[in-house]
C-alpha cells in the first residue's frame, strides 16, 4: 500500500469531498490504514491495490461524513428519523471493491482453469 498514490488518486478523482475535505494529512493516512486494515480481513492481500483501498477509504469516508457508519459499526439493521427509514446492509466492504475484487476472482479461475486444460493434455505414445 502507498499512501502517496492513494491520496493523489483521491485528490483526483470526482466526487471524492468527504475524504479531500479531511484537511489533516496524518487524518487522512489513518483512514486509508484502516481501510487496508478493513480489507485484509476479509480479502487476502494479493487482491488489494493501491485504488481498491482508495475506494475503500473513500466509501468510509462518505460514511462517517453521513454518520451512518456508526450505526453499522454498532449493528443497527434499520432505523427511523423524522418520517423516514433506513435498513442498513451491514457489510462494511464498499460494493465497488467487492465487485472489482469478485471480476479479479474470477479472472484468475479463468485462467487457472485454461491452465490446467492446456497441461491435461492426452499423449499419443507407442506401445510395446
Amino acid at each position: 500500500m502507498d499512501f502517496t498514490v492513494i491520496d493523489t488518486y483521491l485528490h483526483n478523482l470526482f466526487y471524492s469531498d468527504p475524504y479531500t475535505s479531511i484537511e489533516s494529512a496524518e487524518e487522512r493516512q489513518k483512514l486509508v490504514f484502516t481501510a487496508n486494515e478493513l480489507l485484509l480481513n476479509f480479502y487476502d492481500e494479493s487482491l488489494l491495490t493501491d485504488k481498491l483501498i482508495a475506494r475503500q477509504a473513500l466509501y468510509m469516508a462518505e460514511g462517517e461524513g453521513e454518520e451512518f457508519a456508526m450505526f453499522k459499526r454498532q449493528g443497527v439493521k434499520s432505523m427511523g428519523l423524522d418520517g423516514m427509514n433506513f435498513t442498513f446492509d451491514l457489510n462494511n466492504i464498499a460494493p465497488d471493491v467487492q465487485a472489482a475484487v469478485s471480476k479479479t476472482l474470477a479472472e484468475r479461475a479463468a485462467e487457472e482453469a485454461a491452465e490446467q486444460a492446456k497441461n491435461k493434455r492426452a499423449g499419443i505414445g507407442r506401445l510395446i
